[in-house]
């Protein structure tokens, strides 16, 4: 064999006489043994801390290590002429052995190790492994951190309704927060891709609105049609009882009977839609901010804050391992009704509506929201002055209206879990195609055809007609 061969060969066996020799590492329980074999002939064997654990030789190729008390060791296993055979660390861990056993046993199909590691009179643990789903690594961890963890810390997520989002305070969203313990170190590996949850929303306000006015309206005399004759039209549900034409003819007083009798059934308020990865939080507002100013603690200062207001939905969603979606919700409808007066600022008033919900259910299921309803009552009452207030007769000069109005938001939801599409399986968003029309052909009329206006008009409807998330 030539030098350049030998060079090889011994340069291909020693990752292999290395590995036998060094990097190995054992962990036992209490009064666990474990057999240690070697191919070539045993010699000497050093344990570096008998107290921790020992060994018992069997033959000269084999011995026997046991474990005492919890603690680390290094045994050196030592051939001819002093050359090592094997060197092993060697950790006594009744805790961290045991637990990884049990995790194993709990959760069938999963491969953990969990090992501890000493520094002066704290120990640290380290999970290791592979797991199937996020929730069941969150499941192991806080296993072992109930166990054998130390200085636990609460990530709580909350949702503050007066600072518009997460934050401190507010209520809590119990199945997205999380606990932490500072010697517990997470290192699984989740087999599988966190899922996707989609929420489309539909907001819609039932009304039943009853209006019942009845009488004759002398207010809509005016000198001008008494004289020159009203030419105006009567809206809907107002009928002329008699009609004065001319000077003080009787056909030009214009007396008027209002009967109206109206039912309004519902109307869609908003649609929101959003998308979020299992286990975290998303918001989304469509609407602006309104500038309010705020007195500082009677100062001759003020200060400007701003308030949000518009469509406003929060959603907070879990999957669990049954593709059960655990949901929190938090939907808002707002808008400017008015203002007041504050020491010389005008205060804009807003009117709020709010619904708030933690549910679960599992893919494609629906849900309804409701019960925020909302009535009002309104009664007014007009009349000639003195006429009417004669009894019986004093009807022909006053004319009264009640009005009432009830209202519920009802809100329905629809979950769904949905994956990405890749560049190649990608799905296009059919969009109208809109072409520009310059100025002077629109001024003069000159080559805009109607099928061409008629044609994308029908892009347009095929576009919002076809809106919504991806399926």
């Amino acid at each position: 064999m030539s030098k350049t061969a030998k060079v090889l060969v011994l340069f291909c066996l020693c990752p292999l006489l290395l590995s036998s020799a060094f990097g190995e590492d054992l962990t036992l329980k209490e009064g666990q043994a474990k057999n240690i074999s070697s191919q070539q002939k045993i010699e000497t064997v050093f344990i570096s801390n008998p107290e921790v654990a020992d060994y018992k030789v069997i033959d000269n190729k084999k011995i026997v290590l046991f474990a005492k008390q919890p603690g680390v060791a290094d045994l050196t296993i030592y051939g001819v002429k002093g050359k090592v055979l094997k060197k092993i660390s060697v950790a006594v861990d009744e805790i961290g052995s045991s637990l990884a056993q049990k995790v194993n046993k709990k959760y069938p199909g999963t491969k953990i190790s969990i090992e501890r590691y000493m520094s002066k009179d704290k120990a640290t643990y380290i999970i290791q492994g592979e797991v199937a789903t996020e929730e069941l690594r969150d499941e192991i961890y806080n296993t072992v951190g109930s166990l054998v963890g130390s200085d636990k810390k609460e990530e709580d997520v909350t949702w503050n309704e007066n600072s518009q989002g997460g934050g401190t305070g507010g209520t809590k969203i119990d199945h997205l927060s999380k606990k932490r313990w500072d010697n517990i170190i997470d290192r699984m590996t989740v087999l599988s891709s966190p899922q996707q949850v989609n929420v489309k929303l539909t907001v819609v306000e039932v009304t039943k609105q009853f209006t019942d006015a009845l009488g004759i309206e002398w207010s809509s005399l005016t000198l001008d049609s008494i004289i020159n004759g009203g030419s105006t039209a009567n809206s809907a549900g107002v009928f002329s009882l008699i009609g004065f034409k001319g000077g003080f003819d009787a056909g030009n007083i214009s007396t008027v009977i209002n009967a109206v009798k109206n039912d309004s059934i519902a109307k869609v308020l908003a649609q929101p839609n959003l998308t979020v990865l299992s286990g975290e939080y998303a918001s989304f507002l469509v609407g602006g901010e309104i500038p309010i100013v705020v007195d500082s603690g009677g100062n001759s200062t003020a200060s400007v804050e701003y308030k949000e207001y518009g469509i406003r939905l929060n959603i907070g969603a879990k999957v669990n391992r049954t593709d059960k979606i655990r949901l929190f919700i938090s939907n808002e409808l707002s808008n400017v009704t008015g203002s007041y007066t504050y020491n010389s600022y005008a205060i804009p008033t807003i009117n709020t509506r709010r619904t708030q919900s933690t549910i679960e259910l599992a893919d494609g299921d629906s849900f309804v929201i409701g019960g925020l309803l909302t009535e009002t009552d309104r009664e007014s009452l007009s009349k000639v002055p003195y006429a009417g207030d004669i009894p019986i007769l004093g009807a022909f000069a006053r004319s009264s209206q009640t009005e009432r109005e009830k209202s519920e938001l009802v809100v329905f939801a629809t979950v769904k879990l949905v994956k990405p599409f890749s560049a190649e399986n990608s799905y296009k968003i059919p969009t109208p195609q809109y072409h520009k029309t310059s100025v002077d052909k629109l001024f003069f009329n000159v080559g805009v055809a109607d099928e061409h206006t008629n044609r994308l008009e029908e892009d347009a409807r095929s576009f919002i007609s076809r809106g919504g998330f991806i399926r």
